[in-house]
């Protein structure tokens, strides 16, 4: 069973950072009245606003602005420094931090080993009527180190990851196991678990070569084994070999 890595979500998130007032800015904003100013400029908001958020009557902020006003309090004050999205303490005294820089944190940087699922895109050119396959997640994100402990120098984009279906391979992959396919391998390459069409099945089996034919074999001993003759191999179209299996059962204690 592999460690199944942390799939990541691309999210831009708001981070308020401090921002410390210079002296000289503290000159500048020694009085109530030009910081309000001040804090309604940066965030573009309106005097009105200000009136309604704090539920106080627009004269009352007049006189905030115009100077009559040189001190806030209690609840006026708290309300005033959310909506202007500042400290209370410096709102009142002109001395420490305020919040007022919000800033977007970059996305993280997506990965480059990224394992896509096997979607119908890349088998629609195939006629497929029935399938021992059933993807049910969209990729999954490693690390670098993750990744090449897991598939040391292969191309993340010849790799496909899907689930399967059937329980023909009981007892090697189950039913809803995550599968790793090799997407560059267009032929029998030896010995191993492929998925692959013959007519218009989608199958995921052993093959194995029995002298000139190859014999396609069920894990499960449920199903008998049976063969791809040499003359029936052109019915034969590898998709891809399975690189490694995942177990996806859960065990509850």
């Amino acid at each position: 069973m592999l460690p199944m890595a942390n799939k990541k979500v691309n999210i831009r998130r708001l981070a308020i950072t401090q921002k410390k007032i210079s002296n000289s800015d503290n000159k500048k904003m020694n009085t109530l009245a030009t910081r309000i100013r001040q804090r309604l400029s940066d965030l573009q908001k309106s005097q009105a606003d200000l009136a309604k958020y704090c539920q106080v009557k627009p004269p009352s902020v007049s006189k905030w602005l115009n100077g009559t006003t040189k001190i806030l309090a209690g609840q006026n004050l708290l309300r005033a420094s959310e909506f202007l999205e500042c400290d209370p303490d410096w709102l009142a005294t002109g001395k420490g931090f305020w919040n007022s820089q919000i800033e977007k944190t970059p996305s993280p940087q997506k990965s480059p080993f990224v394992i896509n699922q096997l979607d119908d895109n890349e088998l629609g050119k195939y006629i497929i009527g029935t399938s021992d396959i059933q993807p049910n997640i969209s990729h999954i994100e490693y690390t670098e180190d993750q990744y090449r402990r897991l598939f040391a120098a292969k191309n993340p984009d010849s790799l496909r990851i899907t689930n399967i279906k059937a329980d023909n391979m009981a007892g090697t992959l189950d039913t809803g196991d995550l599968v790793f396919l090799d997407m560059s391998i267009h032929q029998y390459d030896g010995d191993g678990i492929y998925l692959f069409i013959v007519g218009n099945h989608l199958h995921l089996k052993r093959l194995q070569m029995a002298g000139n034919n190859l014999l396609v074999i069920s894990d499960n001993k449920q199903y008998r084994p049976w063969e791809i003759t040499m003359k029936d191999r052109r019915k034969l179209i590898v998709v891809g070999k399975v690189l490694l299996g995942q177990s996806q059962i859960f065990q509850r204690f």
